[in-house]
């Protein structure tokens, strides 16, 4: 069974609210003449303190913004940065973002002022919600500042921070930003002999072989603005609107068909419903036989970032080997049983029954309980699930960060 990965909200929802102190420096981006009634922690993150803050205005109606405060300042300027580029595009599809800054009553403190968006926290009607992000991929486009992959601030996912430094490729972006997450990883879960043998194939074979065709043979791929963290954490429905929203980006200039990395495996709870609806409005590059392979090589960097976020569980892990496996097998010429005794290496041939193994993967997920952090609360059929391989068993303690 797949262990679903908890929202900061689920972690901590039943926490009482605290007054937050506001500081001079937050105050002065307020409207003018506006009177401070209140100031409440709201909502929830691992890795800051959130609060929803009313104002009088001087016409005596109220008006609310959404506050973080954390002690990284790269991180607080990263999700300023990324929601107003985001924002800029298609305004609906995060809230509006104010200001960042340093607090000056408190040393070392940073803050992230928002428009506060009453929210539901269930996942947003696909068709909509896909309207939204095909749009801002497209419209995004002609955008570009160089025409270039990556982003012009440092950005994070939780409290990774990403590799987005300016690149002509896509292959070279990806593949930067891959290997800084695989030693990430390797920092939080120790040394694998096992990843180490396969990462020469990986990079020297398996990516070139999947990302450059999209650059080769007359094709060209545009660099997009992405959200670039889009799970079931990161998405609601606007309360007063029913219209889709999202937050907590880590945003960059990359392949549009990065965004769906997420959207295949189960424990971020999306589903293949809003593939579908994606690729209505932006079609699958060319070549387009690559793309499930793509997709799976895309989703080998959110098990990363799980491995990394959550390193008491070894789970994620296993499933980054198991994708790597089956793509070195499938695409690496020079494959042996060395480089891995359990597996056999096909040698660029991957069998029938080989691939089906890998592809059960995306059938079933775990629900989130209450007991600890994690309770089975039995096996579900995902609808419509593309297949991926599960997580055999629930983590067990609280995550270094939300993902």
């Amino acid at each position: 069974m797949a262990a679903n990965i908890p929202s900061a909200a689920d972690a901590v929802k039943d926490k009482p609210e605290e007054d937050v102190e506001i500081d001079d420096e937050v105050a002065k981006h307020f409207p003018p003449g506006s009177k401070l009634l209140s100031a409440k922690t709201h909502g929830a993150s691992f890795w800051t303190r959130t609060a929803r803050v009313t104002v009088e205005l001087p016409n005596g109606s109220p008006q609310m913004f959404f506050l973080k405060i954390g002690k990284d300042r790269s991180m607080l300027q990263s999700e300023f940065e990324g929601v107003t580029a985001l924002h800029g595009v298609v305004p609906e599809l995060v809230p509006r973002p104010i200001a960042w800054g340093e607090y000056k009553s408190i040393p070392s403190t940073y803050f992230y002022l928002a428009d506060f968006v009453p929210m539901i926290m269930e996942m947003p009607e696909p068709r909509a919600f896909c309207a939204l992000l095909a749009r801002l991929h497209k419209e995004s486009i002609p955008l570009s500042p160089n025409g270039k992959f990556g982003f012009h601030v440092q950005t994070f996912t939780g409290t990774m921070p990403l590799e987005v430094s300016w690149c002509d490729t896509w292959e070279e972006s990806y593949s930067r930003g891959l290997r800084d997450f695989t030693e990430q990883e390797k920092k939080a879960q120790g040394p694998s002999e096992e990843l180490e043998k396969l990462y020469p194939l990986l990079f020297d074979q398996v990516i070139p072989r999947l990302l450059r065709p999209l650059n080769t043979e007359g094709r060209m791929i545009k660099p997009v603005l992405v959200h670039g963290d889009l799970w079931y954490g990161n998405m609601a429905t606007n309360a007063e609107t029913g219209a889709p929203i999202s937050f907590d980006p880590a945003v960059s200039w990359a392949h549009n068909e990065y965004e769906l990395a997420t959207f295949n495996v189960p424990r971020y709870k999306i589903g293949p419903q809003y593939m579908r609806e994606y690729h209505k409005l932006f079609p699958v590059s060319p070549p387009e036989e690559d793309y499930e392979d793509r997709h799976i090589l895309y989703s080998i960097h959110c098990h990363f970032c799980a491995s990394t976020l959550y390193p008491t569980s070894t789970k994620f892990r296993e499933e980054a080997i198991q994708d790597i496996t089956y793509l070195v097998e499938k695409y690496a010429k020079n494959a042996t049983a060395e480089l891995c005794p359990e597996v056999e290496y096909g040698g660029g041939d991957v069998t029938k029954e080989k691939a089906n193994k890998v592809n059960l993967r995306r059938n079933e997920g775990q629900s989130y309980g209450e007991v600890g952090h994690y309770q089975s609360l039995g096996t579900r059929k995902i609808p419509e699930m593309e297949p991926r391989e599960l997580i055999l068993s629930s983590l067990g303690s609280k995550p270094a960060a939300f993902r």
